[in-house]
């Protein structure tokens, strides 16, 4: 989900983001398409067998379902808009799922994208790498879980390493950027959209690029039957942290 003119949070180096369920910035930036090796980690890799889900995902997946964000990155504010555009069998079990998204930021041109999710068997789902910048960011291996509902209900993390490659200022660079997710229970929480009681999910993404150490945490509250209704991003870099760099919250959820 190349986005050119999508602002940085910083301008000294490149932060990498996850899109989650396409509701971390979705649309801005650059996407993987799901696949590569699996990471490592203190869990089992997701089930590959099968060509049908047999665990509830922790999303809905139809095709035509819509989701409408309100978004605050950094001092803009806008809409995102995510609709899932198709849903077919994956090869290796499970299915794919097509996210179109449009992020709508006042001040930023207007751009659809699209990027791909895998949903395996056991509920699981391999989510793309997002860039946060205007660099083009690569997944050389590894890939992004969110774990089964189960395994989030445990409050197990699930651990994996990602080899990125991208360009600043005219370097190509390669990072390795390490992964944890885990489960931190349920919560009420008020969105545009409603009050919902919502499963917390936690993602920790931590780098080193040009010598600095920058960590980045993700929080996501995901409503039964309705999916992600918000998200907040914060980074840090070294022992400074930028508060809450972006924001978005559910406006609209409507059914395909």
């Amino acid at each position: 989900m190349k986005r050119p003119d999508c602002p940085a949070r910083t301008r000294t180096m490149p932060v990498l983001a996850i899109s989650v369920a396409g509701l971390a910035l979705a649309g801005c930036g650059g996407a993987s398409s799901g696949s590569g090796s699996t990471g490592s980690g203190s869990s089992a890799s997701p089930a590959t067998a099968g060509g049908t889900v047999s665990a509830p995902a922790i999303f809905p997946a139809t095709v035509g379902d819509t989701w409408v964000y309100q978004e605050k990155l950094t001092s803009m504010h806008g809409t995102v808009t995510n609709q899932v555009a198709s849903v077919s069998p994956n090869p290796g079990g499970g299915e794919q799922v097509i996210m179109k998204s449009r992020d709508d930021l006042a001040g930023i041109p207007h751009a659809a994208t699209r990027s791909t999710f895998v949903i395996h068997p056991d509920g699981s789902i391999t989510v793309p790498l997002t860039q946060v910048g205007s660099s083009t960011v690569t997944v050389k291996s590894g890939r992004i879980i969110w774990p089964s509902a189960a395994q989030l209900s445990s409050g197990r993390p699930y651990a994996s390493t990602l080899l990125v490659a991208f360009t600043e200022a005219g370097h190509a660079l390669r990072v390795r950027a390490n992964m944890v997710v885990r489960g931190a229970g349920t919560q009420p929480v008020h969105v545009p959209a409603g009050t919902y009681q919502a499963t917390v999910i936690n993602e920790t993404m931590t780098e080193k690029v040009m010598g600095f150490k920058v960590t980045m945490d993700i929080r996501t509250w995901l409503a039964p039957g309705v999916g992600p209704v918000k998200s907040e991003v914060i980074t840090k870099q070294g022992p400074l942290s930028s508060g809450i760099a972006s924001e978005q919250v559910l406006k609209s959820f409507t059914r395909g």
